[in-house]
């Protein structure tokens, strides 16, 4: 019984056979015939190792699982000319029946060049140590190289311990030929004033037009109408701090009885717990502009590419912190809405339709139709995405 490790270094050794032939003494050549010197002895130690420079000279078929072709040395050699590469590596015959299902999968799923399989297996479970390289690779990141690998696994590594992975993109091959190319001039250019920053890699978030001019609109609003609701008894008619800047609200005080005199008589502290929402509700925002605009990079020099974008964790964070209070501000318009329906609309039930329409639902309905198609909707679908492609399923076996 041979155990898989002698199996291994048997498999190795009969591949490094072929190199011995360079050691072979040579056919004595007509020039050598003519010769009246006698040949001087040739050490046996000498023909029983390789120089380096006789290593570089191997074929590529003695190195383990490599298509590369070998290095051209200055000096020819006499060997054995080597066969032709068919593009992909020979599947090992000493391969368990892990490592050989592991091997399947990965050649037909990526055509490798290059691909190693090794059962690393210990004490705490299965693990496979994989070194492949493909064609396929190229342009993708590491990460998005190894999601391929892990995918194309699929239930398989579920049920291993761990796997080390190593991932290669093949570069396409110079051009070797001797035809004559035209001289290369290179013409000095000033570099500009402002150069753009280098583009974000992978995502990243950039805040729509829509949105940014709903933010620059709707946040002095909010900021003004909050201070009117947490200062009353001052900002009403008749108080210290009534003008010049809350006099439109002594005509809403009458169409809103919850921003008039009526409900503040009556001490209603529905209000002011929507003001101090209202509070929070902008620090978020803030919080949103801050990142996006602090750790935001510049990705060209155009009027639409000149605009930041944050990628990475800082950009995932505005993403949320966006989506939070833009839900917050719908959530909390409704819940006003809702207050005059089962109230018997006793706020607002003394107006005429037109009034009412012009007044009360146009203003209040701008934070319920703004938020949700600027910002939740294409924040939402960010978030969904993301979550999307960082869960995407596991690739059966078949």
């Amino acid at each position: 019984m041979i155990c898989r490790a002698c199996l291994r270094a048997r498999a190795l050794a009969a591949d490094a056979l072929p190199a011995q032939r360079l050691l072979r003494p040579t056919q004595v050549t007509q020039r050598q015939s003519l010769s009246t010197a006698a040949p001087r002895p040739q050490s046996t130690l000498a023909n029983s190792r390789l120089s380096r420079t006789q290593l570089l000279q191997m074929p590529a078929r003695h190195r383990l699982f490599s298509t590369s072709t070998s290095v051209a040395s200055a000096a020819p050699q006499p060997q054995e000319p080597a066969p032709a590469s068919t593009g992909a590596p020979e599947k090992p015959t000493y391969l368990s029946d892990g490592e050989s299902q592991v091997w399947d999968i990965l050649m037909a799923e990526f055509a490798p060049t290059q691909l190693v399989v090794q059962d690393i297996s210990g004490g705490c479970g299965s693990m496979y140590g994989i070194e492949v390289s493909s064609d396929k690779f190229r342009g993708l990141p590491m990460l998005k190289q190894q999601r391929l690998v892990n995918a194309a696994l699929g239930d398989l590594m579920k049920e291993w311990h761990g796997v080390q992975l190593k991932t290669r993109a093949i570069l396409p091959a110079r051009s070797t030929s001797n035809t004559s190319q035209p001289p290369i001039t290179t013409t000095p250019t000033m570099a500009p004033r402002s150069p753009a920053r280098a583009a974000i890699p992978g995502w990243s978030h950039t805040p729509s037009t829509p949105t940014l001019l709903w933010l620059a609109v709707s946040l002095p609003l909010v900021a003004w109408d909050t201070a009117y609701m947490l200062l009353r008894p001052h900002t009403m008619p008749g108080g210290a701090l009534h003008r010049p800047l809350w006099v439109p609200y002594a005509l809403y005080g009458e169409v809103d009885h919850m921003y008039g005199f009526k409900q503040w008589d009556l001490r209603n502290p529905f209000a002011a717990a929507q003001s101090l929402m209202n509070l929070a509700e902008t620090l978020l925002y803030l919080a949103y502009l801050g990142l996006w605009y602090v750790y935001g990079t510049r990705a060209g020099t155009g009027t639409a590419a000149a605009r930041r974008a944050v990628g990475g964790r800082v950009g995932a964070l505005a993403v949320l912190v966006g989506f939070s209070a833009a839900v917050m501000t719908v959530s909390k318009t409704v819940l006003y809405w809702v207050l005059e329906y089962c109230s018997g609309f006793d706020n607002i039930g003394q107006n005429d339709f037109w009034t009412l329409f012009v007044l009360w639902i146009i203003p209040n309905g701008a934070w319920i139709v703004a938020p949700s198609i600027f910002m939740i909707f294409g924040m939402g679908s960010e978030i969904i995405t993301g979550l999307s492609q960082a869960s995407a399923p596991a690739k059966k076996l078949q």
